[in-house]
């Protein structure tokens, strides 16, 4: 038991996320003309969509949490290990929602004791709900959803994602090397937005497997556990079990996650 209504989360969910598409269409078309105008143009918009979901929810529910880990690495690393708290990335892909591209999304996730019970993912410029729930499968508007099919590596469609800071947080050498092994033993490599948006794609089969160097634990909670429940596999990208801190996140199909840890640790061609 979760304890909360799902329904009342994933429709506030859509309810922000419906409101900061209204802001995407009527700014598209004049993306910041550089990085400070970007960062005060998210800033605005993240706070007041995260004020809105932070709101209703301690109003609702104010026994749980909340969660300020999001641009914090070291608090993810030392994040609460029991009880309920919250975690929510308002404008997952945010570059890409500047820019004009479809690609991005809103996400939530309860965590219980240190591993998600609940996560919905929304992506407004489709009006796409991904919303799983541990122990009870994974869904897309309200249909249950499964992983992928495919039995080789070679014939996948894998995707993945950089940190924001690669050039300082360590991951920029990781990330090459990851990119040429799975990229010469894949079908083809995608980069494409919402890193939770990507994870929900694997949960329903549109993307065959992710992976991603880094420590945004974060960033993985809410698709991680739409993948588990999708009856997927989740590790970190050495195969050993997923947890909050170090590691990154490999994504995929039961057939095709041992092949994706295997060629994350071949040597690079």
């Amino acid at each position: 038991m979760t304890g909360i209504d799902i329904a009342f989360c994933t429709g506030l969910l859509k309810e922000v996320g419906d409101d900061l598409y209204a802001k995407f269409a009527e700014t598209r078309g004049t993306p910041p003309h550089d990085f400070e105008e970007l960062a005060q143009r998210f800033r605005q918009l993240n706070s007041q969509a995260e004020d809105a979901i932070r709101s209703a929810l301690q109003t609702n529910y104010p026994a749980i949490r909340w969660s300020d880990g999001e641009f914090d690495l070291e608090e993810q690393r030392q994040a609460m290990r029991s009880g309920d708290y919250w975690i929510c990335d308002p404008m997952d892909g945010a570059f890409h929602f500047f820019q004009g591209f479809t690609f991005w999304s809103t996400a939530l996730c309860l965590i219980r004791d240190g591993a998600p019970l609940f996560s919905a993912v929304y992506d407004p410029c489709h009006r796409e709900l991904f919303h799983a729930v541990q122990g009870e499968g994974a869904y897309l508007n309200g249909v249950r959803i499964a992983a992928g099919k495919k039995q080789e590596l070679k014939h996948a469609v894998v995707a993945t994602s950089h940190s924001t800071l690669i050039s300082k947080d360590g991951t920029l050498v990781e990330t090459i090397q990851g990119l040429s092994r799975v990229m010469s033993r894949s079908m083809i490599t995608r980069m494409l937005g919402s890193v939770s948006l990507q994870l929900a794609y694997v949960a329903s089969g549109r993307l065959d497997a992710y992976w991603e160097h880094g420590n945004d634990t974060f960033d993985w909670l809410p698709g991680a556990l739409l993948v588990q429940e999708a009856g997927g596999t989740v590790t970190d990208t050495e195969g050993r079990p997923f947890r909050q801190g170090p590691g990154g996140i490999a994504a995929a199909s039961r057939t095709l996650h041992p092949q994706l840890v295997a060629a994350l640790q071949e040597e690079a061609v």
